[in-house]
């Protein structure tokens, strides 16, 4: 029971506390590219969840060998990057052996692979020494915290198209760059990583 307790309690941190979209800036350009297409929203959540899931979930079991475990902080980037990359070869080799794979997902597949946010959660695992119970819920939650980045960004868009008070020279990505930026000073507070008192 342990386990499932740690499992969603590092869910959740990573989801709400420590979002690691607006708090690290990570796979921030796709989720504001996302948010002016949310119809792609569920496939595109789907594969950065599987990726940074599985990637961490390999990468805090490798990291329970000592020969992993005692390197530097560089070589373990190194050793993370080269299991995310033959992660992502697998999965497309299982896509591409289905046959009925669209070139759409398999754009995706690679999108989600390579989003910055995939490599950072097994980073942050490894930073905040996580168990693989709690590596995998990071995943989740990282998972998760992408849904809620691109519908909250997705939300400020909408409004912020209809909001006509807004001067020409603001209009568009103007004013969703500082929208993106306040959002992430919401969540830098509530993580406490804002510095405020």
């Amino acid at each position: 029971m342990s386990v499932i307790l740690k499992l969603i309690s590092a869910a959740l941190y990573v989801m709400l506390f420590q979002n690691l979209i607006f708090n690290g800036g990570y796979g921030i350009s796709e989720a504001i590219r996302m948010s002016a297409k949310p119809r792609q929203l569920l496939p595109m959540a789907l594969f950065i969840t599987y990726f940074s899931t599985v990637v961490s979930a390999v990468c805090a079991f490798a990291d329970t060998f000592d020969a992993v475990h005692n390197l530097n902080e560089i070589l373990h980037s190194i050793i993370f990057t080269a299991i995310l990359l033959v992660i992502y070869f697998l999965t497309m080799a299982v896509a591409l052996l289905t046959r009925k794979v669209s070139a759409r997902t398999l754009r995706r597949i690679g999108i989600a692979a390579l989003n910055t946010l995939v490599l950072a959660v097994p980073l942050i695992n490894y930073r905040s020494a996580f168990s693989p119970a709690e590596a995998i819920g990071a995943g989740i939650g990282a998972g998760i915290a992408y849904i809620i980045a691109v519908m909250l960004i997705n939300a400020g868009l909408k409004s912020l198209d209809a909001n006509k008070s807004i001067p020409k020279c603001f209009k568009g990505t103007p004013s969703l760059f500082i929208y993106t930026a306040l959002l992430s000073l919401a969540f830098a507070g509530i993580s406490g990583s804002a510095g405020l008192v």
